[in-house]
């Protein structure tokens, strides 16, 4: 008997282009759908990098208060030289000029540093994100933090020290831009309708407290009442003191300076 022997042949099947087609769309849906989440946790880890860097200069701050008579630090400087920054006289408790600048601050410094008279420096730039709060004409650390008696200061856990202020010419020597308050346009709206700080992280901004603690938290939140606070139009406030208005987006006045003064009782 004759057997024959068939040769098996063996067939590669590939894709068709029906098939192509659907893989194509199923990873541009996936694309779509984690891309913005991927974009969300980067700025979620900015803010976060943020948080830390205002935490430690809070706690700077702190520390200088206790050396310097229960006093927090001017905006301008102290120990007879009115020309520091605020960041000059923190840095030795803090020694790390990388705290003193937020991930989400994009302006660019140029590629030059200045000195505390203002004098271009041949140096890379030490960059700055934070400022002392300080209602413009408050010198004496009556009604903002900048310049405050810790005992004077009614509610450390809801006093705002330090906020967010983004523009192009902060820098850590001199006195540009060191100070901040719940009406400042820069904060509020950017420089040059550029990225705005009061809003800068998810519609959010850091903050850090008397208390040495550090929070984000909508513009919306720092203007409620703290406590048993006078509202805005009291006559026990000045005159000159700006009021804060009362969203990002309107400048109608809000009936109090909520976190932004150190008069919360």
């Amino acid at each position: 008997m004759q057997c024959r022997t068939m040769n098996s042949r063996s067939f590669q099947k590939g894709f068709t282009l029906i098939e192509l087609l659907v893989v194509i769309a199923i990873i541009a849906i996936l694309a779509a759908i984690l891309f913005p989440v991927f974009a969300q946790a980067r700025e979620k880890a900015r803010a976060i990098s943020c948080l830390s860097n205002l935490k430690q200069l809070g706690l700077g701050i702190m520390q200088y208060s206790q050396d310097y008579d229960e006093r927090n630090p001017y905006v301008y400087g102290n120990n007879g030289n009115p020309d520091w920054s605020w960041c000059t006289i923190v840095m030795p408790y803090v020694k790390n000029i990388g705290v003193y600048s937020c991930p989400d601050d994009t302006y660019s410094r140029g590629a030059n540093d200045y000195d505390s008279n203002g004098v271009k420096l041949n140096a890379p730039p030490r960059k700055v994100s934070y400022s002392l709060t300080l209602p413009w004409g408050d010198w004496n650390g009556d009604w903002g933090a900048s310049n405050a008696p810790l005992a004077s200061i009614s509610s450390p856990a809801s006093t705002i020290v330090l906020s967010e202020r983004w523009n192009g010419y902060h820098f850590a020597g001199p006195g540009w831009a060191q100070d901040n308050w719940c009406n400042d346009g820069e904060f509020l709206h950017g420089q040059n309708n550029g990225p705005a700080a009061a809003k800068g992280h998810s519609g959010g901004s850091n903050y850090v407290f008397s208390d040495g603690h550090a929070k984000l938290q909508r513009y919306e939140q720092t203007i409620q009442q703290q406590g048993s606070e006078k509202m805005a139009t009291d006559p026990s406030y000045p005159s000159w003191l700006p009021q804060c208005p009362i969203s990002t987006t309107v400048n109608t006045n809000a009936p109090y300076f909520g976190m932004w003064t150190t008069k919360q009782d």
